[in-house]
């Protein structure tokens, strides 16, 4: 590793006394974050979390026994809406009836087509069938597609990283 100034040539971070190269602020540390109100928001109120099953008991009004029947219940419901939520994400993402092909006599005759109806440019394979129906002038009926953005570590990823 060499200091992009050209002083050191390290093999060790242990002799790095200069790290503002690689501070990726260009040199002037925290500085540069002067000017953004990102940091702002640490100073706002807590706000619930609508995640959190537990989040809206009234401890200070309940007994510990009301207390581990409404926690339990509201668990139990919580495993209960998602793995129904599961199923249908997995449903929806295994669906295979999503699709249709067009077929022609020929290449040119597909070419012309996707021309001139302004596709050529996204593909001559697979074309989104959102995009084809807007320059047909249909409108689609809205979907809403859930992705998995589960807060799921992948395990390869984690290996990859070493803790510092």
């Amino acid at each position: 590793m060499s200091s992009h100034k050209g002083k050191v040539s390290l093999t060790s971070l242990a002799n790095v006394t200069d790290l503002s190269d690689l501070d990726g602020l260009g040199g002037d540390g925290f500085g540069s974050l002067d000017g953004l109100d990102g940091l702002s928001a640490l100073d706002a109120p807590d706000a619930l979390d609508p995640n959190d099953p537990i989040g809206e008991l009234d401890y200070e009004n309940l007994s510990n026994e009301e207390v581990a029947v409404k926690e339990t219940s509201a668990v139990l419901q919580a495993f209960i809406d998602r793995s129904k939520a599961e199923q249908a994400r997995f449903l929806l993402a295994t669906d295979s009836e999503y699709w249709v092909g067009l077929c022609f006599q020929t290449r040119e005759q597909k070419e012309h087509f996707l021309r001139e109806a302004k596709l050529l440019q996204h593909g001559d394979k697979y074309i989104d069938g959102a995009l084809l129906a807007k320059r047909m002038g249909i409108e689609l009926p809205p979907a809403a597609v859930p992705y998995n953005i589960s807060a799921k570590v992948d395990a390869k990823y984690a290996a990859l990283v070493k803790d510092l």
